[in-house]
């Protein structure tokens, strides 16, 4: 059985697996988490780690605008070091054409307040002006010393439509 969600596939990533057109045009974003919820996923065990979703609101800002819809569970061990993985649906507009589009991502980071990923524009997922959207990204994040969380990424997109 071929497994595929939202660009993640058997443990790759589209990602990984679908090279970008020769079209295909890459920008870099800005992320400020605007707020954030945490959900705790079972009781939390003494010297495991902890798994919790967090729920949050972002807001884009450079090749993408807009607002983004979060959901990410995480698994962050007592070292802090962490794993996620989430989805989310974003309002707003690319390279200034408008509409709505979903996300998948994976990311990790090695020590806490840190880390790194990648996102993948599910297919099929673009509404209005962005309907055909296809595209990938890397985001590294971090916990600024006010305690906000910002995210920087690069992404490359293209449309469903265009030439291989």
């Amino acid at each position: 059985m071929n497994v595929n969600w939202g660009g993640l596939t058997e443990g790759r990533t589209a990602y990984e697996e679908e090279r970008p057109p020769a079209g295909a045009v890459t920008h870099a974003s800005s992320v400020e988490v605007l707020s954030m919820d945490r959900l705790d996923i079972g009781p939390r065990v003494e010297g495991g780690p902890m798994v919790f979703a967090t729920l949050m609101e972002e807001r884009f800002s450079g090749g993408i605008e807009g607002l983004g819809h979060a959901d990410h569970v995480r698994v962050v061990q007592p070292d802090g070091s962490q794993i996620l993985a989430g989805v989310e649906r974003v309002v707003g507009s690319v390279a200034g054409r408008s509409g709505t589009f979903v996300l998948t991502s994976y990311g990790f980071g090695d020590r806490p307040g840190a880390g790194q990923g990648h996102w993948t524009v599910v297919p099929g997922s673009g509404t209005g002006e962005l309907a055909g959207l296809r595209g990938r990204g890397a985001f590294t994040f971090e916990l600024r010393p006010d305690g906000t969380w910002r995210a920087e990424d690069n992404f490359t997109h293209w449309y469903e439509d265009l030439p291989k």
